[in-house]
C-alpha cells in the first residue's frame, strides 16, 4: 500500500468513527427521552377529559372475557368505572381521599391498575428519580427503537419510537406490555390499544388487552363523581409515594406443585399494606389449594415500607403476582426478549 493509499484509508476510517459518535451523540439519554415522552403524550393539558376502552381478558381462549373501562379524570378529581361482564368496579379520588366499590369482595386479577389507564403510557413520573441504564438501538415491533433499562424497586426496559417518542414497549422477567395503534387528542399521543403479555418458559401468552381506546375532552356534572355507597375508604394525595418491598422472602414450592401450575405460573395475590408495613386482609386469588397454602405461611413474614402522603403513612391496596418458578413478589429482574 502506498503512503497515499494509508493516509487515505486513515482518513477514511476517522470519518466513519467520527460519522458513529455523531450518530451515538445524536441520541438522546434516558432522561430525556423520559421527558421528551411526556411532553408528547401526558393528557393533563387537555383536562377535563374522558377514557372509555374494551377489556378483554385473556383473549382468544375459552376462558375470555370482555368489558369495558370508562375513564373521568377532572383536575382534582377522578372516577373509573370498569365492567366486565357482572364484575363492577368503580374507583373515585377526591378530596384527599379513594372511594373503592367492588360487587364482589376481591378485585379480579390483573385488573388493579385500568383506573390509571390514561397514563399508564406516561412514565416519567414513575421512573424519572431511578437509575437509567444507557439509550440503545433495539427492536420493539418489528421496528428500530429507543431502549433503556431502569434499574429501579422493579427493574424493567422501556423501548421507545425514535420518531414521535412515544412508549412502545414495557419489558420485564415476567411480562411485556405493548402500546400500539396511537391517536392524538390537541397533539397529545395515546395508544388505541394496550396489550399485557405473560412471559413463559417458551413462550408470550397475551392475557389482557385494553383496545378502541378513545380520549375525548368533557364537562362533568357534579354528580360523576359522587361516592358509591358501601365503598371502602383510603387517604390518598397528589404525590404519594407507593408502598415499597422491604423483606420479601420467596415461597418455596415443591417440584409437584411447580410442574403442576405450569400452565400458570403467575400465581394472584390480594392484600392491604397498613400503615405499619404489614400485609393484612391477604387473599390468594388463584393456584390450588398447595400453592396457595404455601404463599399463606411466607407472605406472614413479608414487610414493606408504607405508603406515604408527605411525612404520614398511609394505607394502600396491594395486588402481587407470585412466580411458581422463582418465588417473589414478582418484582422485575431485567428484560427478558433478548434484544
Amino acid at each position: 500500500m502506498t503512503i497515499k493509499n494509508y493516509v487515505f484509508s486513515l482518513c477514511f476510517l476517522f470519518v466513519l468513527s467520527a460519522g458513529t459518535l455523531c450518530a451515538d451523540d445524536a441520541r438522546p439519554e434516558a432522561k430525556q427521552l423520559l421527558v421528551a415522552a411526556h411532553a408528547a403524550s401526558d393528557l393533563s393539558p387537555i383536562l377535563p377529559y374522558t377514557l372509555q376502552g374494551t377489556v378483554v381478558i385473556n383473549p382468544g381462549t375459552e376462558n375470555q372475557k370482555k368489558g369495558n373501562i370508562t375513564i373521568y379524570r377532572d383536575h382534582e378529581r377522578s372516577r373509573s368505572e370498569l365492567h366486565v361482564e357482572d364484575y363492577l368496579e368503580v374507583k373515585l379520588v377526591r378530596d384527599n381521599k379513594l372511594y373503592i366499590y367492588r360487587s364482589t369482595p376481591l378485585p379480579v386479577p390483573l385488573l388493579g391498575k385500568l383506573a390509571e389507564t390514561d397514563h399508564y403510557w406516561d412514565k416519567l413520573a414513575e421512573d424519572g428519580d431511578a437509575k437509567l441504564g444507557d439509550v440503545a438501538r433495539k427492536k420493539a415491533q418489528n421496528q428500530a427503537a429507543n431502549c433503556f433499562d431502569v434499574k429501579g424497586e422493579q427493574r424493567h426496559r422501556l423501548c421507545f419510537d425514535p420518531e414521535r417518542n412515544i412508549l412502545l414497549e414495557v419489558l420485564d422477567a415476567r411480562q411485556a406490555v405493548e402500546f400500539t395503534n396511537y391517536s392524538e387528542v390537541d397533539g397529545h399521543f395515546f395508544p388505541g390499544k394496550i396489550t399485557m403479555l405473560l412471559e413463559l418458559e417458551k413462550q408470550e401468552k397475551p392475557v389482557l388487552v385494553v383496545e378502541n381506546i378513545q380520549v375525548l375532552k368533557a364537562q362533568f356534572a357534579a354528580t360523576a363523581f359522587a361516592i358509591p355507597p358501601h365503598a371502602m375508604e383510603f387517604d390518598t394525595c397528589e404525590n404519594m409515594v407507593a408502598a415499597k418491598p422491604l423483606e420479601t422472602p420467596p415461597p418455596e414450592f415443591s417440584t409437584t406443585a411447580m410442574r403442576r401450575n405450569m400452565g400458570s405460573p403467575a400465581i394472584n395475590v390480594y392484600g392491604i399494606i397498613r400503615k405499619d408495613g404489614t400485609l393484612g386482609n391477604v387473599k390468594v386469588l388463584t393456584g390450588d389449594t398447595e400453592v396457595q397454602q404455601t404463599i399463606m405461611e411466607t407472605i406472614k413474614k413479608w414487610r414493606y415500607t408504607p405508603a406515604m402522603c408527605g411525612a404520614s403513612p398511609v394505607a394502600s391496596e396491594k395486588e402481587i403476582q407470585v412466580s411458581i418458578f422463582r418465588g417473589g413478589s414478582g418484582d422485575g429482574e431485567g428484560a427478558r426478549r433478548g434484544r
